[in-house]
């Protein structure tokens, strides 16, 4: 389609219609207002699926509540921004939702972070349906994160691993080799990925556009989501290693850029993979069409506005027109960051799905079924209501964490060096020395960012797995792994500055 052509939004059908909604989810604001109606039906909610939480005051505790209790007293940080807003309420409601949650299903497992996914829901949709969706999410988008142990979320920062060395192969060998010093996974996606980029986006209605993104398709896409938005810093992570500023890539990394919910320019540029950047091209050219009709036109379940901070619309062929979000202002989004460069959540959104073209689940090189077991939801999810598992059978699943993941096996030396080849070691002949300012920015960095990732996303200790068993994937031995591999990376620093500090 030439750019001379007017997009329009897929309208937002009575019969559901994925595609529609795919593409619908990609425009500025999402969903809009519709998300209140799309949103349960994505989670397979039945119509008029209603639950009265006082059923669940009789029930036996939970033996997460009180961490879920500590959680939702700190929650609703950075929104709503409502004055009008009583937050102690809202946390009360939040935490009486949450713990009606695992009361009813006693085999799931609360992880930290979980309660901002469920915030999003609780903000968003009517008090009449949020539990039943609350329920649905668990089950079937995050369970892998809700059994014993922390093996399913290393799963996927392999796959993510993956991901980025296929999509651009020499900037992830820059990031192993200056960011991951002791282990290649990409731990500063952690966030991003247990939470569903939940507990870092800074406004309501950008986490809730990324949830219409994230609803209408499978569970994996979190992953190529996360890929798209390391390989948008790509310019800052070079421009810090210019600046001999190595030791910041891991904090750069672990936050989000700026992002915004405003229309991409014709002129925008939009991060391409290594492959495809050449062949893409013209793709790209034709997906910036001029921008949108006047605000006065209507369609069916979709209203299309002039942005709310007065920019005209432009919106990628594949796609349609822009929808108004909720009672939010979208402006809000760049005051966070001034200094960052923005970029638009569009943009990202279109990155990730061309990611999912070029390099689908399915591609060996991927990995994905050498991972994630076929209990996972990786797995599981399916946008057929009836190919799903039951409810109950999908509770059961995290009792078979071995049936989740699979044992995660380092490359050893050999396979390392056979995949960076003489090129790294070129570079590492040419790596510059260190100033006593980068020695010290280095190990700040590193022990700010390990330490605030252990200490958020954490998960609790003393969990029973079966009959009465203590499992064999709880609390301790994840996180002393975690803790092995943070002292690991910490005390290779230190012994190469020291050395670097001896040389000198």
């Amino acid at each position: 389609m030439s750019e001379s052509s007017i997009v329009e939004k897929p309208e937002v059908l009575e019969e559901f219609d994925w595609d529609t909604l795919r593409k619908a989810s990609l425009f500025p604001g999402g969903f809009g207002e519709d998300r209140i109606k799309l949103w349960p039906k994505l989670l397979n909610v039945r119509d008029g699926a209603q639950q009265d939480l006082s059923v669940f005051d009789e029930l036996p505790s939970h033996t997460d509540e009180r961490q879920i209790r500590l959680d939702t007293d700190r929650s609703f940080v950075l929104y709503p921004v409502d004055a009008r807003d009583d937050k102690e309420s809202l946390q009360v409601e939040l935490n009486r939702l949450l713990v009606a949650i695992f009361r009813k299903r006693p085999k799931l497992n609360y992880f930290q972070g979980y309660h901002d996914i469920i915030s999003v829901l609780f903000l968003t949709l009517p008090p009449e349906i949020q539990f039943s969706c609350a329920e649905k999410m668990s089950l079937h988008r995050v369970r892998d994160s809700m059994g014993h142990g922390l093996e399913p979320i290393l799963g996927l920062l392999r796959v993510t691993q993956k991901l980025l060395r296929l999509a651009d192969s020499s900037y992830a060998e820059l990031l192993e080799r200056r960011v991951n010093v002791n282990s290649p996974l990409p731990f500063y996606a952690l966030s991003n990925l247990i939470t569903l980029f939940s507990h870092d986006m800074p406004t309501l209605q950008l986490i809730q556009h990324v949830f219409d993104y994230l609803l209408c398709r499978p569970p994996i896409v979190i992953v190529y989501l996360a890929t798209a938005i390391i390989l948008s810093r790509k310019d800052e992570i070079r421009r810090l290693e210019e600046e001999d500023e190595e030791g910041m890539m891991h904090s750069l990394l672990s936050g989000l850029p700026n992002i915004t919910d405003e229309s991409p320019s014709l002129e925008e540029s939009i991060v391409k993979t290594e492959d495809d950047a050449s062949s893409s091209a013209g793709t790209l050219d034709q997906e910036q069409p001029k921008s949108q009709t006047s605000a006065g036109d209507k369609f069916p379940g979709v209203s299309v506005k002039e942005g709310p901070c007065g920019e005209s619309t432009a919106i990628p062929a594949s796609t349609g027109t822009p929808s108004s979000p909720s009672s939010y202002s979208l402006c809000e989004s760049s005051r966070h960051a001034l200094q960052k460069p923005s970029i638009t959540l569009t943009s990202l959104l279109l990155q990730a799905d061309r990611l999912y073209e070029t390099y689908p689940p399915s591609h060996p090189s991927l990995a994905l079924s050498s991972i994630m077991g076929p209990q996972s939801v990786m797995f599981t999810w399916s946008s057929s209501p009836s190919d799903l598992p039951s409810d109950d059978s999908a509770e059961r699943m995290v009792d078979y964490p071995q049936l989740i993941v699979y044992p995660y096996v380092e490359e050893d030396g050999d396979q390392k060096e056979k995949r960076k080849g003489p090129r790294h070691r070129r570079l590492l002949k040419r790596r510059p020395r260190f100033r006593l300012r980068d020695r010290k920015t280095m190990i700040t960095g590193a022990v700010l960012a390990l330490g605030v990732a252990m200490a958020v996303y954490g998960v609790r200790s003393g969990i029973v797995y079966g009959e009465g068993r203590h499992t064999n994937f709880h609390f301790h031995r994840d996180w002393k792994r975690l803790g092995g591999w943070a002292s690991g990376f910490l005390i290779g620093a230190g012994n190469k500055i020291l050395h670097i500090g001896d040389a000198s």
